[in-house]
């Protein structure tokens, strides 16, 4: 009798769960050709962001770490006042410094075009087999341009965007402005915010109407000529080179040879792009004063000077467009870190607003 009722029950909310998905219309992003923050006029499969042709010519782990979704989003506009995306992830959902809510889920913002400014709404979310977030009683919002941010760090299988049969739906991205594109590590990937809206290179992707292109790959930023290919072949507003936190010194890596991969990356960029401004970045924990692990502390301060060293050498020699952002810009405290390597949601604030006033300078904007 009891295992007829359960039956009965589970029987009840799936028929009703079917008819709560009749009543929506359903959107899938990657088969509409509406997904950005991905490199444009390249063949690129699935939710990747290196295009097919890199797999034979970049190391497993950074082909790997390419099919994250990270720095993808959706823009649209919508009338419905209830919003639901469901998707599957093929990786982990979580990691141990690391909440599930950033690896693995999404994150919705809208630009209010009346005020003039960016809103957030919070979303019920079901981390099961196939990942459900649910936005209810957000307002009819036509003034609203939607960003629906995807996964920082899992490999997104496919992924549909439902609102109700009456609503209004429609695509939207209009800015022609060239992208940002950044090189980076895990810290460029998002590694340690708690949902992905706050990855700075998204935070820096809302202050700008540019495409923010992110190509970081947890510890595997390390300068490697595939990845500059790639960034070549896009015609950028800026280029960011964040790689130090991946570029030790060590006994595979001297002082020397990182100066001749910054030497390189530089000169390689600019012989395609001689206007385009370079962006490059310190270590953003090398100037942490009331941190006192003093191994990591000598190896982010070592690197950082060899940047800064290499940078001076460049603009001596005419380089042109070249910035250098510091670790003491960058500004992190011992309350902005989630392990001294990455920050938490403060540090990727902060590491943010670092760009956003570097970036304002490097692009003109007033």
């Amino acid at each position: 009798m009891f295992s007829r009722l359960v039956l009965t029950v589970f029987l009840l909310l799936s028929f009703s769960a079917i008819k709560s998905q009749e009543n929506y219309r359903w959107f899938s992003p990657l088969e509409d050709r509406h997904v950005q923050g991905r490199l444009a006029n390249m063949k690129l499969s699935a939710f990747n962001r290196l295009p097919d042709e890199l797999e034979s010519q970049v190391r497993k782990p950074v082909w790997e770490l390419g099919k994250n979704s990270a720095g993808f989003y959706i823009d649209f506009q919508t009338s419905a006042p209830e919003i639901i995306v469901q998707y599957q992830v093929e990786g982990g959902l979580n990691m141990p410094h690391m909440p599930t809510t950033a690896v693995s889920g999404v994150d919705l913002y809208a630009f209010d075009t009346a005020k003039q400014e960016w809103k957030w709404a919070y979303g019920n979310y079901d981390f099961s087999d196939t990942v459900s977030y649910k936005w209810k009683n957000i307002g009819r919002n036509e003034k609203f341009n939607y960003r629906l941010y995807l996964p920082l760090y899992n490999t997104v299988k496919w992924l549909k965007i439902g609102v109700p049969n009456t609503a209004k739906f429609a695509y939207t991205h209009t800015s022609p402005k060239k992208p940002i594109v950044v090189y980076g590590t895990s810290i460029g990937q998002g590694a340690c915010t708690s949902r992905p809206g706050l990855a700075w290179t998204n935070q820096v992707g809302r202050a700008f109407d540019h495409e923010v292109i992110n190509l970081c790959f947890s510890g595997n930023g390390r300068l490697e000529k595939p990845i500059l290919n790639v960034m070549n072949s896009v015609d950028a507003a800026c280029y960011v080179l964040d790689c130090i936190p991946n570029l030790a010194i060590s006994k595979s890596l001297t002082e020397k040879q990182l100066d001749s991969l910054l030497v390189y990356a530089v000169t390689f960029l600019r012989k395609e792009h001689p206007a385009t401004p370079i962006i490059l970045t310190q270590h953003s924990s090398g100037n942490i004063e009331q941190v006192f692990n003093e191994d990591k502390n000598a190896e982010y301060q070592q690197s950082s000077r060899v940047l800064k060293a290499t940078f001076s050498k460049l603009k001596s020699k005419g380089v042109r467009q070249l910035f250098l952002l510091s670790s003491q810009e960058l500004n992190l405290d011992l309350n902005s870190t989630v392990d001294y390597a990455h920050p938490n949601d403060e540090g990727m604030e902060r590491i943010a607003n670092a760009y956003i006033k570097l970036l304002r300078k490097v692009l003109n904007y007033n």
